[in-house]
């Protein structure tokens, strides 16, 4: 995991293998193949070019002569769309399933109010 005997680490790609005693490299490798898979499920159910983002912040330190190196990850998989619901607002503000100006054309003609007529 180092470049040289002195343990240096000269290159990122070196640095972020050996930080958390390479648990975070691992984590990461395992993100972008949840990311991978996440990605190509949504485009089989939904289609369209989904997005996702795995965001690195590495905080440095120095304490005592010494260096310290924090990590956080956070990971943005693609969400799946939800569908419309179409409501009306009646007088009194409350959303209805039916629009409230308009007249039922199919009322329930077995209903107890129902007005029966001989035709």
């Amino acid at each position: 995991m180092s470049n040289n005997s002195n343990g240096e680490l000269k290159s990122f790609a070196t640095l972020m293998q050996s930080l958390e005693e390479g648990q975070l490299h691992s984590d990461l490798t395992d993100e972008i193949n949840t990311i991978t898979k996440a990605l190509q499920n949504h485009v089989i159910n939904h289609g369209g070019s989904p997005k996702a983002s795995l965001n690195i912040k590495l905080k440095f330190g120095l304490k005592g002569g010494v260096v310290e190196v924090s990590a956080n990850t956070d990971t943005t998989l693609p969400v799946a769309p939800r569908s419309q619901s179409i409501l009306w607002p009646d007088d009194k503000g409350n959303l209805c399933r039916q629009n409230p100006r308009q007249r039922d054309m199919f009322k329930d003609v077995n209903a107890p109010d129902a007005e029966t007529r001989a035709v």
